[in-house]
């Protein structure tokens, strides 16, 4: 499992970004931070058995900020449009789809490019919020296929279930015998 500092992006060189294409993108909070759920339901994710089922997470402060910013996209850029997206812990998935079909079956190209929408959209939020919450970097993958863009949605649409077994999620001790207090003050 790589740490959350060493996750980096992997750009296509030479491919273009702004062309009609589907985007997996994951945003990771600075230093893996878990700041985008509320408290309660980070306790309750963390401390579940994986048999038992998972409620769905109340963001906080941060997260519900994160969520708007996210959605306001495509209002902001014709042609892009967020197909999925996931608020997690200290992490966001984003299915993010540029170059969109329009009622009338002709196609809108997007006037931008993807470096451009997640930079500006977390400059708005760093704005809102008075701080910056996430890492300067993000990861990005180039979608193939409407079959692995379902698979892709599937897995934003349920992560929150898998969240103990998530490459960013932090080391969490597995046994039930530790002091909450002793995991907070480290």
């Amino acid at each position: 499992m790589k740490p959350v500092e060493a996750l980096r992006p992997r750009r296509l060189r030479g491919f273009d970004y702004g062309g009609s294409a589907l985007y997996f993108v994951t945003v990771v909070t600075k230093g893996g931070a878990c700041i985008l759920w509320d408290w309660r339901s980070f306790l309750a994710a963390i401390s579940r058995r994986e048999t038992e089922p998972a409620e769905p997470p109340v963001l906080s402060e941060c997260g519900l900020a994160a969520e708007h910013f996210i959605r306001e996209i495509e209002y902001h850029y014709a042609g892009v449009k967020v197909e999925a997206l996931t608020v997690m812990p200290n992490h966001i998935h984003i299915l993010i789809r540029f170059g969109v079909t329009a009622a009338s079956g002709r196609l809108i190209a997007a006037q931008t490019n993807l470096p451009t929408v997640i930079g500006q959209m977390k400059q708005a939020l760093t704005k809102h919020l008075g701080t910056a919450i996430f890492a300067r970097t993000y990861i990005d993958r180039i979608v193939r296929s409407e079959q692995e863009g379902k698979a892709l949605k599937d897995y934003i649409e349920n992560n929150h279930r898998t969240w103990l077994v998530d490459k960013l999620c932090p080391k969490i001790p597995r046994s039930r015998n530790y002091e909450w207090q002793e995991i907070l003050n480290k």
